[in-house]
């Protein structure tokens, strides 16, 4: 089973539109990203519903602009699985770096590297949301969200 070029293109966006947000390079609204009864694993931080990923991201934001942490996210090996005409599970890998302060920020080695596999769901309206987003450390290193440890 193929998966057409729009969805493929729809589902890419989906991811950039994710790691914008969690870089506070772009206000997205969640619902825009995740269905009402989505699952967001990190290991040891396991959400259930749009109202509690909400929450996480909002006050991630906060803490992230109180303490001037600035973090960008790298993905890459984006491979997109079909499971179904209107399902397809998403495998990636993403690196992060992260530092506190004032910019630019001394570069370091990433602070993570982590695993995902995804289920994006599409909806009547056409559009692709995350059904389960699962990120797993696989190297941890300095500056590492505490999730991610």
């Amino acid at each position: 089973m193929s998966i057409p070029a729009q969805d493929l293109v729809d589902l890419q966006q989906l991811a950039n539109r994710y790691w914008a947000l969690a870089d506070l390079l772009e206000e997205v609204p969640l619902a825009e990203l995740f269905a009402a009864d989505a699952t967001f694993d990190l290991g040891s931080l396991k959400l259930e519903g749009l109202p509690a990923i909400e929450k996480f991201f909002a006050d991630r934001a906060v803490g992230m602009r109180e303490t001037e942490r600035t973090t960008r996210h790298v993905a890459t090996n984006f491979l997109a699985l079909p499971e179904g005409p209107d399902r397809v599970r998403i495998r990636s890998t993403g690196l992060v770096y992260a530092a506190n302060g004032t910019l630019p920020l001394e570069a370091a080695a990433p602070s993570g590297i982590a695993d995902f596999e995804d289920i994006c769901l599409r909806q009547s309206n056409g559009r692709w949301l995350y059904h389960y987003r699962s990120g797993r450390t696989v190297f941890v290193g300095p500056n590492a969200a505490s999730f991610a440890r």
